[in-house]
């Protein structure tokens, strides 16, 4: 790579851009541009990388979030849009609508950016969306979670390709990461063009800005963008490692891990303990994260204890995330907490398909003539199910109670994770249990 402020020359186009079409020629992509200098970098070497391999212009859409949090942000969103004409490029402005939150702001910003933008994404047909994460941004994050006592997920870099959420084929891709600020300033320089500066990377009330204040300290101590943004990647590598070896802990085939279509976790207790405690930490995380049904980071703190709990006690319970775990010298349960929250009731019309209680993806097929109410199945449905087939013996109760069932006002239907259903013409009532779509999720 060029000096650290040299310009980006054509010459490097092709190694920033070309490895994310190898085996996609043809999708549609979109760019995340806000008018800063690193999206407006992005937006031109990849215009000029475009009609340097002579691709379709067409294939390409530049998107916009307008956040309303500025009143000149109409008038950015309308630069970028002249920006990507003048490029060749279609541009579209998404409109962030709306109260906006009194705290949080940063984050509650780039959750709605993310999500305005794969809803456009889905509505055309779009499969990978770029953006303009760079070197600095690698290092500000690294040091950012540093202060948060992350572990290794959360101190892992950013992956140039990824999922946008986990089990998607929504991609967004970073080409940019281990390009610097100042080179994309002097590629912009360079080609005598403007970006917008916001006001609110100058605030210290914002934790990246404070960070960027103690640049020349921190670079004086050899922590420069580039050593930091090398070491997120190296810990990224060490993650991947242990992705691959807890997915293979978890896997069926190794008998170690059973997953019940009742949304529950069966877990052998002797060849858990034979593992390392990162190991074991991190089947916790995921078995607590699809088993509770949360949606959100399982708190890391909360699986340390447990974690040393299960090294000094053959028997034991512990709650956490909306998952209750129950630990015997045999076997270690981790279900849905009984009685935490309240299971949700969701209605279902022919050909819907829903998620239902963070645990399960619920379908009623075409065919099904007319709305069917999904519910736990609760004590009086377990009563009146005992009375239709046989319940296999062993079960934990709280699982099947907590387990979806489908009801037309006061008549059963189906519960299918235990095989049920009151008529042959009911088997397009489906409930699969999700405990593979979880993310890790707790910076570890």
């Amino acid at each position: 790579m060029s000096e650290h402020g040299e310009s980006i020359g054509r010459d490097e186009l092709d190694g920033l851009f070309a490895r994310f079409f190898g085996d996609r020629p043809k999708m549609g992509c979109a760019l995340a541009v806000s008018g800063g200098s690193d999206s407006i970098a992005l937006l031109v070497l990849l215009a000029e990388w475009i009609g340097q391999v002579g691709r379709s212009f067409d294939a390409f859409t530049v998107l916009t979030v307008d956040h309303r949090l500025r009143p000149e942000s109409a008038a950015e969103a309308q630069a970028v849009a002249r920006q990507a004409s003048a490029l060749g490029l279609r541009h579209v402005t998404l409109p962030w609508e709306g109260e906006k939150p009194r705290t949080g702001l940063q984050a509650a910003a780039r959750a709605a950016r993310y999500r305005l933008m794969a809803e456009y994404a889905r509505a055309h047909d779009i499969g990978l969306i770029f953006t303009a994460h760079t070197e600095d941004d690698q290092a500000e994050t690294l040091l950012m979670r540093l202060a948060r006592g992350s572990g290794l997920d959360g101190l892992s870099a950013m992956a140039p390709i990824a999922p946008l959420q986990d089990g998607e084929s929504l991609l967004i891709a970073r080409p940019l990461l281990e390009v610097s600020k100042a080179r994309l300033q002097a590629t912009l320089r360079r080609r005598d063009i403007g970006w917008i500066e916001d006001p609110s990377n100058a605030s210290p009330v914002f934790e990246r800005v404070r960070l960027r204040a103690a640049k020349v300290a921190l670079e004086n101590l050899g922590l420069t963008p580039g050593m930091l943004s090398l070491s997120a990647r190296r810990l990224r590598r060490a993650r991947s490692a242990l992705d691959r070896w807890v997915a293979d802990v978890l896997d069926p085939a190794a008998g170690m891990v059973e997953a019940h279509p009742c949304g529950f976790f069966s877990i052998d207790r002797g060849r858990l303990d034979g593992l390392p405690d990162e190991i074991v930490a991190r089947v916790l995380i995921h078995t607590i994260a699809a088993a509770g049904g949360a949606g959100e980071p399982v708190p890391l703190a909360g699986v340390d204890a447990i974690l040393a709990d299960l090294s000094s006690t053959q028997s034991g319970a512990w709650t956490l995330a909306r998952a209750r775990l129950a630990a015997t010298p045999d076997r270690l349960l981790i279900e849905r907490e009984p009685g935490r929250e309240a299971l949700p009731v969701l209605l279902l019309a022919p050909g819907d398909t829903a998620v239902w209680d963070g645990r399960f993806s619920v379908s009623a097929g075409r065919g099904i003539e007319g709305t069917v109410e999904v519910r736990g199945l609760g004590v009086d449905g377990m009563r009146e199910l005992r009375t239709r087939i046989n319940v296999p013996p062993g079960l934990p109760v709280a699982s099947l109670r907590a387990a979806p069932s489908f009801w037309r006002g006061d008549q059963l239907l189906a519960v299918p994770s235990l095989g049920f259903r009151a008529s042959a013409d009911l088997t397009r009532l489906t409930a699969t249990f999700l405990p593979l779509a979880v993310r890790s999720g707790a910076g570890r």
